[in-house]
């Protein structure tokens, strides 16, 4: 059911969850244990909570603080559609999902601020006026307080009448909400991981990474789907399985040509591919292994090419049904392809040709995936010692994002270079998932191009309205310019070597979103 409601000024379109409920039980209950109060009030909602894409972690502290989600029996819902006293109950409230994907729960508690010149005593008259009991009156602020809308039908509805009324400043719902400690990954190889959270051991200089770990504070790339182009992929491995999605599959030479089978069983493995893949989004808080850029995103995982032999044609192929899926299998989605691509297929050398075909696929994804708001390419720049990037046109295309390595004391490792390099990510002895189960340290720029596209999976889970062209400004304006002092970036803040600078995926996020 489609809810709003305001908040700094804005209008917010919400989500309350059909036929769920949100019960606060007595102390007596919680010691019961809470199977019992469920009962009484209805059936659980664990299943439809979980639905809505809420984690057990929420679910289990909103236990916690002995707030259960039922589904109503017909004496609840009685009560709750007629504000009367729900058995058992201290506190209940609807379940909000806001934009953000987080549910809080509302009451019929709002906080509001009248208007600063008013007196204390013509706003409290105010606040009576409107049908609204004082809770608190906050007093870091003129005016402020949280009230009770006993008048409205809970605290959004109330906050949407008293928009309007030039006595309030603000009038926005309090929602109750989960808030838990800073996020830090538990995977138990987290902490080999400098390209997330460089302490500066082994050399390295603290802070010389992509700063993910604020960003991981607001988003983990939930919602997004990243599709990956390699040789093949061990998509069985305990840090991937879970987040590869069934859009995955791959291409095979046979006496009819090349075909493609959408599936994983018979998928070709590569270790160069798994390692890329685990750049871009192994799970977290698994137990295992170490976490990827965005650990919520799903993996679209497309083998072609399986033993590193063929045409750009087939290349080609997988970049089109990446864009849209229907460019392979009749019975495809076009709106369901991929949200963000990365390929780390290409020579080391200095040269790679483009074909005609590529190129219009290149084109093709770049125009119309995403329901033509375009799809954002990145590919790892060749590994060639300082080699000239232009010479490489696959990578040098306009729609192509090249991206390069950094180490972990922010410097660039000599790899391609020219004015198409856009960006630099951690690519040097980097830790990330291996074929066979494994996990292991590796370096190459086609590492780097998984981590930027990971981290730009982040910052388009924010704002997924964003085009491809506005990602591709947000990863250059939000890049740090690191290099030392000898580096000179010139007036459009490029470097040959460095692009547009070292990704910062906090900055990303935020820049997104549009926060400070």
């Amino acid at each position: 059911m489609a809810r709003q409601y305001y908040q700094r000024g804005n209008l917010v379109e919400a989500e309350q969850l059909d036929d769920v409920v949100a019960v606060k039980v007595g102390e007596d209950a919680q010691r019961a244990g809470l199977t019992g109060a469920e009962t009484e009030l209805g059936t659980s909602a664990r299943s439809e909570i979980r639905e809505a894409g809420v984690d057990d972690e929420t679910t289990e502290a909103f236990e916690r603080a002995r707030w259960v989600f039922v589904k109503p029996n017909p004496q609840t819902r009685e009560a709750f559609a007629t504000g009367g006293e729900v058995s058992g109950a201290e506190a209940t409230g609807k379940v909000i999902r806001r934009p953000n994907g987080r549910i809080g729960i509302a009451t019929d508690v709002l906080s509001v601020q009248l208007q600063p010149d008013l007196s204390e005593e013509q706003a409290e008259r105010e606040l009576e006026a409107a049908g609204l009991e004082i809770v608190t009156r906050l007093t870091f602020a003129d005016n402020l307080y949280e009230v009770r809308a006993r008048a409205a039908e809970d605290a959004l509805a109330a906050s949407v009448e008293l928009h309007d009324n030039d006595r309030f400043v603000f009038a926005e719902p309090s929602f109750i909400e989960h808030v838990p400690t800073r996020f830090s990954p538990t995977d138990p190889r987290f902490t080999e991981q400098w390209q997330w959270h460089n302490s500066g051991a082994d050399g390295g200089t603290p802070g010389a990474d992509v700063h993910i770990e604020p960003a991981w504070d607001r988003t983990l790339g939930r919602g997004i789907r990243v599709a990956v182009i390699d040789n093949g992929f061990d998509t069985q491995h305990e840090d991937l399985a879970a987040g590869v999605g069934p859009l995955s599959g791959f291409y095979s030479d046979g006496v009819v040509g090349t075909t493609f089978t959408q599936e994983t069983v018979g998928m070709p493995d590569s270790d160069h591919g798994t390692f890329c893949a685990g750049m871009a989004g192994a799970r977290l808080g698994n137990g295992k292994g170490g976490v990827g850029a965005a650990p919520e995103s799903e993996l679209m995982l497309v083998a072609c090419l399986g033993d590193q032999v063929g045409t750009q044609v087939t290349l080609a192929r997988a970049v089109a049904y990446t864009a849209d899926p229907s460019r392979e299998r009749r019975d495809g989605d076009p709106d369901s392809g991929a949200d963000i691509l990365v390929s780390s297929l290409g020579p080391n050398g200095a040269e790679w040709d483009l074909s005609s075909t590529l190129e219009r696929a290149l084109e093709f994804a770049a125009t119309k995936g995403r329901g033509g708001k375009g799809l954002p390419i990145f590919w790892a720049a060749s590994n060639g010692r300082n080699v000239d990037i232009l010479m490489d046109e696959v990578v040098s295309h306009p729609d192509v994002i090249a991206v390069v390595r950094s180490d972990n004391r922010d410097l660039e490792d000599n790899a391609a270079r020219g004015p198409e390099v856009e960006l630099i990510a951690p690519g040097v002895d980097v830790f990330s998932t291996r074929s066979g189960g494994g996990y292991g340290t590796s370096t190459g720029t086609s590492f780097a191009a998984p981590c930027a596209a990971g981290c730009a999976a982040l910052a388009l889970s924010v704002n997924p309205g964003l085009t491809r062209d506005g990602l591709r400004e947000v990863m250059h304006g939000s890049a740090d310019q690191i290099g030392g002092p000898g580096v000179v970036y010139d007036a459009n803040g490029h470097n040959d070597d460095y692009g547009f600078g070292r990704v910062n995926a906090a900055n990303a996020v935020a820049l997104a979103d549009g926060t400070p």
